[in-house]
């Protein structure tokens, strides 16, 4: 079976996967599973705006966006390692290399830093302004202050901002402080315990207190505190009119259900969440072991994420009149894949969920190699995923799927995935892309005509 290149058989590459926790028997939600998950995606972020969003990759110095091109969203300018991003509206800015460097729509002086600003960490982005953090704690505001939102009061111990449409807000010392517009009680913080993961936009803030999460401001106040439901919250995001959390479940939304965007789809171990929108309507997305998956509105292809630098999606697919039952016994009979597959040598696995699989794979050709991974999902007679275990994943991760759906009127489709992600990509696609892809190609038809084979 054709999986990922192993190229420290060839030369001196090696196969790696996109988190080594995962591959372990521990469920997602359990601390090591996170903690390795989180690790792998250090560098990375996401960033909505009312119809784009925009996709950091620090490892690689990228940032890609996708979505509303009409005031120049997506057009990235140049940028010398990328540390943060941020979006609201139509507008996004990057710290890149000590200094912040914004671009869409920037007619309210978005692009004029204030003089002083040294070393920001964080940055925050609201509809026509910017806030930064800097190293020393400091906070500083540019941009439209028709609302005082740019006018900063005393804080101290700041560790984290947040803008909405025309306030912002500051979490530290065990509080968090806003200012700006109060139109809609968007400064009326309510009692807090130990506040943590702040967001803001539109006309409200929230944050995870106490195990739950607690939402201010906002003409959708009474809907963005309906989270009873949510178990263990450790991470959220908000958009104008919705807010999503990543709890024990996975991902969670709730509020204004206007387009899908209350319906993620099934993610594995999501650590990363972004929500954005406008004019009406919202999309969300999140980042996972598998990638980034976006959901809701998509008028202007905002939740269409358009692939990563240096991302390679191998598919293929068939419809196989046969149950499942039948091709999911074909898949797990390990010892007699060399009698349909063309391009497995040999197969060897205990099949459990952590353990290990050794492949003997023709990668073309004239070349063989035989590579090790490690079972990550399991779901018999529907799906089976792995990947292969690494310190490096910044260098080359991904992870190997294959699943069965149903058909209406009887029979089967087989789908196969290969994500690939990391700097490597570019000279294995050069190398290797083409013949995985046939190869792909070929193990679906020929485990059609075994499944077929009374």
């Amino acid at each position: 079976m054709r999986s990922f290149v192993s190229i420290s058989r060839i030369s001196a590459w090696v196969l790696v996967g996109l988190c080594a926790a995962a591959c372990a028997s521990d469920p997602p939600d359990s601390p090591a599973v996170l903690k390795q998950a989180a690790s792998n995606l250090a560098g990375k972020q996401l960033a909505l705006g009312r119809a784009h969003g925009c996709s950091l990759d620090a490892a690689i110095d990228g940032v890609l966006c996708w979505g509303d091109n009409s005031r120049g969203q997506t057009q990235v300018p140049l940028l010398a390692a990328p540390s943060f991003i941020a979006a609201a509206a139509d507008t996004t800015c990057a710290i890149s290399s000590g200094i912040v460097q914004c671009w869409g729509d920037t007619s309210h002086g978005q692009r004029l830093t204030p003089f002083g600003l040294n070393q920001p960490t964080q940055l925050a982005v609201g509809e026509a302004h910017v806030c930064a953090l800097a190293a020393s704690g400091r906070v500083q505001c540019w941009g439209d202050d028709s609302r005082d939102q740019i006018v900063v009061p005393q804080l101290s111990g700041v560790e984290a901002i947040a803008a909405g449409a025309r306030h912002t807000c500051a979490l530290g010392g065990g509080k968090v402080t806003c200012w700006g517009e109060d139109s809609l009680d968007q400064l009326k913080v309510p009692q807090l315990t130990a506040p943590s993961s702040l967001v803001a936009a539109g006309d409200h803030s929230c944050v995870i207190d106490g195990g739950r999460v607690v939402c201010w401001g906002g003409r959708v106040k009474e809907l963005l505190t309906e989270n009873a439901e949510l178990q263990g919250p450790r991470l959220i995001a908000t958009g104008p009119s919705h807010v999503c959390a990543i709890d024990t479940a996975g991902v969670r939304c709730w509020g204004e259900a206007l387009a899908g965007e209350l319906e993620p789809s099934e993610l594995t171990v999501p650590v990363q969440l972004a929500v954005g929108g406008g004019n009406g309507l919202s999309h969300a997305c999140a980042r996972h072991l598998q990638g980034v998956t976006c959901w809701g509105a998509n008028n202007d292809g905002q939740a269409s994420y358009d692939g990563r630098p240096f991302h390679v999606l191998h598919h293929s697919e068939s419809r196989i009149a046969a149950d499942r039952e039948k091709i999911w016994g074909i898949l797990m009979d390990l010892d007699r894949y060399p009698e349909w597959n063309p391009y497995t040598i040999a197969m060897k696995s205990t099949l459990r969920v952590g353990d290990p699989m050794i492949m003997t794979v023709k990668m073309n050709a004239a070349v063989t190699l035989e590579q090790t991974e490690h079972i990550r999902v399991l779901e018999p007679n529907h799906k089976v995923c792995w990947g292969i275990e690494t310190d490096t994943p910044e260098f080359n991760s991904g992870e190997r799927c294959q699943w069965l759906e149903p058909l209406e009127g009887g029979g089967t489709r087989y789908v196969t995935e290969d994500l690939i992600e990391g700097t490597a990509n570019q000279l294995v696609t050069a190398l290797f892309g083409s013949d995985v892809q046939r190869g792909f190609d070929a193990v679906a038809v020929a485990l059609k005509k075994r499944a077929e084979t009374p």
